[in-house]
Formats: C-alpha cells, sequence, structure tokens
C-alpha cells in the first residue's frame, strides 16, 4: 500500500505519549530490557568530531575551542584515561519505563580505564564521600542532594543509578554492547524500544488518543457536507489505526545525530521500525516497492535542486473521495461567482483534471538543472496524472480559442518527440521579467504529456530536458525527497552580478571542483524502516558560514 505521509507524522508524534506522565498500575507486563537507550560518543570521538568542524570555522571563533580541545587532551593518560575514565568507548545510559514513570530505574554507564583512579578522583577532586558496601556497590550523597547515588564495577564501566541500589543488581546488569547500540560515527544516539514498554501504558495512550480524535468527528467544518463528514469521520479512523499500529507493532524509534567523518557527512534522522512480519513493517517496506512516475521524469546528475512528493490516501479513503471533490467544486462555483461563459469554456479542462483530483494520489517533482556553460538555469516539473492524453486534447481544444494578438505565441503540435509525445510551445522568450532572466535567460516554455504524466521545462536546455524526462521510468523516492547543490544553485540563482562573482569565489575556494560536497539533502523514505533524514556535507555547512559573514562583513 502507497504510504500515507500525514498518518505516520501523527503516529511518530503518538510515540512521545506512552512515555508521558501517567498514573500508576496495579500490575503489568515486565519489561524484557531496557525500554529508552542513550549512546554518546567516546571522548576520543567527540575530540575528533570537534576538530573536523573546527576545520571550516573561522581562525577567531575555533582559537579558543582549540585551547580547550588542547586542555582536554592535555588531562588524558594512555592507560587511566581522564582520571580513571576511558577516552576510547562510548557514554550512556538506559531506563526500563515502569507504569510508574517517576521511579522507573535509570542507570548512567561511563566506561572505566582505571577504577582506583577513577574511585580516587571522586575523593580527592570532587571531594566526595564515597563508601563501599556489600556486593561490590559503592554510595556516595552529593553536596546539598537529597539523592544518594549508588555505582559499581561491571564490564569495564560504572554503572551509575539513583536513590535505589537494586537498579545496578549484578544479576540483571546488561551487557554494554546491549545497551550502547550504534555506529563510532553516531554523536548521540537516542533509542526507544517500543517492544519494551508496559502493555498497560500502551492501552491508556491508545484510549487517550482515540477519545481525542473521536471529538474531531463530531466538530463540523465550514461548509460541510455529507460527503465531507463521512470522509473526515474515516480519515480520523485511519489516522487512530495507523497510531495503534505503531504503539502495538512498533519495535522502535531512533534519534540520531551522526558525524561521518569519511564520508564528511553530518546528518540528523529519525528512524521507526515495526515488528518482523507485522502489518506496519509490510506498509514501511512497502514505500519502496511503490515507483514514483514524476521523479523518474525529473531525475538527472546535473541538478542543483530537486524535490519529489508521492503519497496516497488509504484505499478506504480513495472511494470516498470522489463525492467530497465534487461538493468542493459546487463551493468553488458558488464563491467564484464567475460568468456562465468563462465557466462553460473551462467545463471541459476541469472534466479532464477530475479523474487526476479524484485519484487520491500525489506524485510530483520539480528540478533545477545546470548551470550549463552560459550560467543559465533550466527549470522541470512534472506531476503524474489520469489520462493525460485526454488532458492534452482539452488544452490544445482551449488553445484555440486564444484570442488573434496572442495566438501567434502557441505552437501546439511544435515537433514530435521520441516515444511518440508531441511538445507544445508558449513563445513568451521576450516577455521573460529581467529577474528571472538572469536565472534562466529568455526561454520559451515547453510542454507535453504521456497518458501518466504531465511536464513543464523552462529555460535555454528545456527542450532537452522535457525530452529527456517523456523517457523515462518510475523511481524510489520514498515520500519526500529534497536535495540542494549549493555550489552551483547560489551563485547562479544570485540577485547581482556581483554577489553571483563572489559566490562562486568562496564555492571554488571551498569545494574546488569537487561536484559531490555541496549538497544538503531532506528525506523520508522506507524499506526496512521509516526513515526521516536531514544530512549535509562539511564544507556545505562551511560555504553557507562563509556566505553569512561576507554578508555581515558587506553590510558593515
Amino acid at each position: 500500500m502507497r504510504s500515507r505521509l500525514a498518518r505516520y507524522f501523527v503516529a511518530a508524534a503518538a510515540l512521545l505519549l506512552p512515555v508521558a506522565a501517567m498514573p500508576a498500575f496495579a500490575e503489568d507486563k515486565k519489561s524484557d530490557g531496557p525500554s529508552l537507550l542513550v549512546r554518546v560518543q567516546s571522548v576520543n570521538d567527540l575530540i575528533k568530531t570537534v576538530e573536523y568542524f573546527l576545520a571550516f570555522a573561522p581562525e577567531d571563533d575555533a582559537e579558543p575551542i582549540k585551547q580547550g580541545l588542547g586542555l582536554v587532551k592535555s588531562l588524558i593518560d594512555d592507560k587511566k584515561g581522564i582520571e580513571g575514565i576511558d577516552v576510547k568507548n562510548p557514554i550512556g545510559l538506559y531506563a526500563t519505563i515502569t507504569p510508574e514513570v517517576t521511579s522507573s530505574p535509570v542507570v548512567a554507564l561511563v566506561p572505566v580505564a582505571d577504577e582506583a583512579a577513577l574511585l580516587a578522583a571522586l575523593k580527592d577532586r570532587a571531594m566526595l564521600d564515597v563508601k563501599k558496601g556489600k556486593d561490590g556497590i559503592y554510595e556516595t550523597t552529593p553536596p546539598n542532594s537529597p539523592m544518594t547515588v549508588y555505582f559499581r564495577f561491571a564490564n569495564n564501566y560504572a554503572y551509575i543509578t539513583a536513590n535505589d541500589p537494586e537498579n545496578i543488581n549484578p544479576k540483571t546488569l546488561p551487557k554494554p554492547a546491549d545497551v550502547l547500540t550504534g555506529k563510532a560515527s553516531d554523536l548521540l544516539a537516542a533509542t526507544v524500544r517500543i517492544d519494551r514498554l508496559p502493555d498497560q501504558m500502551k492501552k491508556l495512550a491508545i484510549g487517550a488518543i482515540e477519545n481525542q480524535l473521536a471529538a474531531g468527528k463530531e466538530q463540523p467544518v465550514p461548509n460541510e457536507t455529507p460527503a465531507v463528514k463521512e470522509f473526515k469521520g474515516k480519515m480520523i479512523d485511519e489516522v487512530v489505526a495507523t497510531i495503534k499500529s505503531v504503539i502495538t507493532d512498533g519495535e522502535q524509534v531512533a534519534i540520531k545525530l551522526n558525524v561521518d567523518l569519511q564520508s564528511g557527512e553530518a546528518a540528523f534522522e529519525i528512524e521507526m521500525g515495526g515488528l518482523k512480519g507485522s502489518k506496519l513493517a509490510k506498509d514501511f517496506a512497502s514505500i519502496r516497492d511503490n515507483k514514483s512516475v514524476a521523479g523518474g521524469a525529473v531525475l538527472s546528475s546535473d541538478t542543483c535542486f530537486s524535490m519529489n512528493l508521492s503519497v496516497a490516501l488509504a484505499s478506504s479513503l480513495k472511494k470516498l473521495l470522489p463525492p467530497v471533490i465534487d461538493d468542493a467544486i459546487k463551493e468553488a462555483k458558488k464563491q467564484a461567482k464567475a460568468p456562465g461563459e468563462v465557466e462553460e469554456k473551462l467545463k471541459p479542462l476541469l472534466d479532464a483534471l477530475l479523474p487526476t483530483a479524484k485519484a487520491g494520489e500525489l506524485d510530483a517533482g520539480f528540478s533545477v538543472v545546470g548551470p550549463n556553460k552560459d550560467g543559465k538555469l533550466t527549470m522541470l516539473a512534472a506531476a503524474k496524472v489520469v489520462d493525460g492524453k485526454k488532458i492534452e486534447a482539452t488544452v490544445k481544444a482551449l488553445a484555440k480559442d486564444v484570442p488573434p494578438d496572442f495566438a501567434n505565441l502557441v505552437a501546439l503540435d511544435a515537433e514530435k518527440l521520441e516515444g511518440g509525445s508531441m511538445l507544445h510551445i508558449l513563445k513568451v522568450g521576450d516577455f521573460v521579467p529581467a529577474d528571472a532572466q538572469k536565472a534562466f535567460g529568455k526561454s520559451d516554455v515547453y510542454l507535453t504529456f504521456r497518458d501518466d504524466l504531465a511536464i513543464i521545462a523552462f529555460g535555454p536546455d528545456g527542450k532537452s530536458a522535457i525530452q529527456k524526462a517523456v523517457l523515462s521510468k518510475p523511481v524510489d523516492v520514498g515520500v519526500f525527497k529534497l536535495e540542494v547543490a549549493l555550489a552551483r544553485l547560489v551563485p547562479a540563482a544570485a540577485d547581482t552580478a556581483e554577489e553571483a562573482a563572489n559566490a562562486k569565489k568562496i564555492a571554488k575556494k571551498i569545494f574546488g571542483d569537487s561536484t559531490k560536497s555541496d549538497t544538503v539533502k531532506f528525506s523520508i523514505e522506507g524499506g526496512d524502516t521509516l526513515k526521516i533524514k536531514l544530512s549535509a556535507q562539511g564544507k556545505a555547512i562551511q560555504f553557507l558560514g562563509a556566505l553569512g559573514a561576507a554578508k555581515k562583513n558587506k553590510d558593515n
């Protein structure tokens, strides 16, 4: 089934509800392990990450941080780390969420290189009174604190908790490898194991959501018709069903901040996975299986900007959509109060577009290609349609009624493209606004149709771009995909020649001749998991910072 973007966003938000403050329950299913896992890079890796970004920072801003890093490095002993803390292994935290959330056991994990050195630092430097009890457990009460802190050493880590020493019972301690999951490049990773949350807590969360959304069914919307009311009710049911699926069939949701020093990419990710074999897992996999017609049309290796959206309603909502569209059109006609002859002329076009509107799918793509050797860009847009050839015939019929003064601007069936589609041209090059000419030149508008696709192009390479697009095949773009190549787009889209020259100079200094280190990306995609990811190359971040600094210096 095609992905349902809005439903998954609502469902993702619902993941926070089960761990919100809730009343206690008498009995509940016990967790099979920690339900909250947090991992932070090792001290050594943190130092490398900071040094990586410092290379892109202005010298004046970087110098104090470099001095701080130098101090930290001076404290590191090859064998004892920093006061007994191991600098080579990650730091972490885990919690087992219980029905009485506020008393859930929380344990911090600190890697230990030398137990004696750490104990000495706690006593001599932190001035803590550390007492050793039975079974190797230590306790201390920090000054002016009502809490007693307990810790024990195991598996080359210090397991630290507050108030209840049973939280770090040696018989139930998890191994660090089972808690500190993730990659070394993960600056920070936090995971909620949905499958380990208490069952009663899940039921309460579902009940609260059902009650809140059910109230929405009874709240009328402006100009609500019976068809709209039925559609709204079913849509709320679908949202509730999706949230239930996430809470009952979800395995985990993870938030990660990743800095890959080898590829130079920094990324923020939210990843949600379903239990193996569940409907939720199958829905996530189906996102990858459903290809985008429009995404294939605007795909190019030379894009400096591209955006794709591919979403669809659930099948139950698709069945209810046509009468909603009909009611919306009737209401729009009342509000517009267009002259009868105008409405009559536009009716064939509206009728031709209705099957697309009623299909309950949105598959659209947009890209900017170039700049070419003259520094100009080409814009390409595409949308999946139903009965595209019928839409084309209707557009051509309407074009015949263009006033004589404008008839010479319309060239229908100007050329037959490879694959059989006809190319239509709007000769508007002489009327392109001056600001648009800076980026796209004096270009005509090109239009063509396939039975499943409408494509429009504008720019010096519009004709060749539309020819390539009409022969394209569907590709996987997930739910949403956005990519920006800064080194090419920013100079070409500059307002003045001076700004363009300055942007090119900065881009040349930072990127050199590379075309792979200037990208910023945002995507929502499926597969084994549902993943939301924002990423940027480190040099792209440096480029944006340099542009901002140059503008600030100019303004001053």
